[in-house]
């Protein structure tokens, strides 16, 4: 009972906790955003004016990656300076590296275009043609698009923690601006942290198949998108940083990292955000189309239920095997309602154009049910759509 009791705090708790963050996102961190992509925007064409002015003088090693690992090792004698005492130098370093993390986005659409530009001339020859060609999995070719923006986000974490931790030492003793001064940082540490590991494991345990996008459906209630929370947090962290290091700016620094503890638990919290996918496996035809659908359908929450009505030992194996389903639920019936959902605890029901008849009209009417196109989109089913098929 006390147990129970426990839970229910802790989630009342969290509940208000989430409560001030979105209204903390709402009333000042939307305002801002809306200066910072503007002075973004023009830094972005810029940049990429000068980059297409001199395209025949950029080395062909000057690519995104590059400059992340660069900015990355910089951590080392800015670290070392920071333990010496120095503080002008680090600080500095720690301003270029927060440029560096916005220049190797430009150097990589530059060299994307460029790439494509080039790949319009090409002459396929014969010989081309009938030459073997090794094809890479769905998941290693899911894992190269994407390395990119991966190595990006945990080299970002992998500079400024160790930056945190140094000025933990730094903190003088004083009075309750010291405590402040030590809760900021380890929540930043912490969660940054966190983050980094939820990235990895995303990154490694990839079914290979991106979530499609879904039209007219925001699973977020946020007035902020992930994305943009992900700009200001970077901002506040790196500008808090180099002024944190200073002296004479430490509490200029320390409002920044402040401003940015809200934005890094929201991070987190919207990767951990637990979801419950169903699909309706009720099947004779297993091939790589139906594997793809799964896959996407995963992608979407964080759990799969593959449910099958009828008594088809092969295709309950086959959904066994598939490492996008989670669970496999027999007996499933053939017409899934908004009280089998509660039941089950399922958030949203997917389904193919041809599969809209396993639904009925008050899961369209609540917005639970998500077909997913051809055109690796999806669109949240209409309750017309059903009664058509009725």
């Amino acid at each position: 009972m006390s147990s129970d009791k426990s839970n229910s705090l802790f989630t009342s708790l969290v509940e208000v906790l989430n409560a001030l963050v979105e209204l903390y996102l709402a009333h000042v961190i939307k305002p801002f955003l809306l200066l910072h992509e503007k002075f973004y925007n023009k830094l972005n064409e810029n940049l990429r004016s000068l980059l297409d002015d001199n395209c025949d003088k950029i080395p062909s090693w000057f690519t995104a990656n590059f400059i992340t690992y660069f900015r990355t090792w910089m951590i080392v004698p800015c670290v070392i300076l920071m333990v010496n005492d120095h503080k002008i130098i680090p600080s500095l370093i720690v301003l270029s590296v927060d440029f560096g993390d916005f220049l190797d986005g430009v150097v990589a659409r530059f060299w994307v275009e460029r790439s494509q530009i080039e790949s319009v001339g090409e002459d396929v020859s014969a010989d081309a043609k009938d030459k073997k060609k090794m094809l890479s999995s769905w998941i290693i070719q899911h894992r190269e698009k994407n390395y990119g923006g991966f190595i990006d986000a945990i080299c970002d974490k992998a500079f400024v923690v160790p930056c945190w931790i140094s000025l933990l030492s730094s903190v003088p003793a004083a009075d309750y601006v010291r405590t402040v001064q030590f809760i900021v940082l380890w929540c930043l540490i912490l969660t940054e942290t966190a983050s980094g590991c939820i990235r990895f494991r995303a990154y490694y345990t990839s079914n290979g198949v991106p979530a499609p996008v879904v039209k007219g459906l925001d699973f977020s209630s946020s007035a902020v998108k992930a994305d943009h929370i992900g700009k200001a947090k970077q901002t506040f962290e790196m500008l808090g940083t180099a002024f944190f290091i200073l002296p004479f700016m430490r509490y200029a620094g320390l409002i920044l990292l402040a401003a940015a503890v809200p934005l890094a638990y929201e991070s987190v919290r919207r990767k951990i955000h637990k979801r419950t996918i169903y699909v309706d496996g009720t099947s004779d035809k297993f091939d790589h189309e139906t594997l793809k659908f799964w896959k996407q359908a995963k992608n979407l929450g964080s759990k799969l239920i593959v449910g099958i009505s009828e008594n088809n030992d092969t295709m309950v194996k086959n959904a066994s095997a598939s490492e996008s389903v989670d669970s496999v639920l027999l007996n499933a019936p053939s017409r899934v309602s908004l009280k089998f959902l509660e039941e089950m605890g399922i958030d949203f029901v997917v389904c193919g154009d041809i599969g809209v008849k396993v639904v009925t009209t008050e899961i369209t009417e609540a917005k639970q049910c998500i077909v997913i196109l051809d055109d690796k989109s999806a669109t949240v089913m209409e309750s017309k759509s059903v009664k058509k098929s009725e």
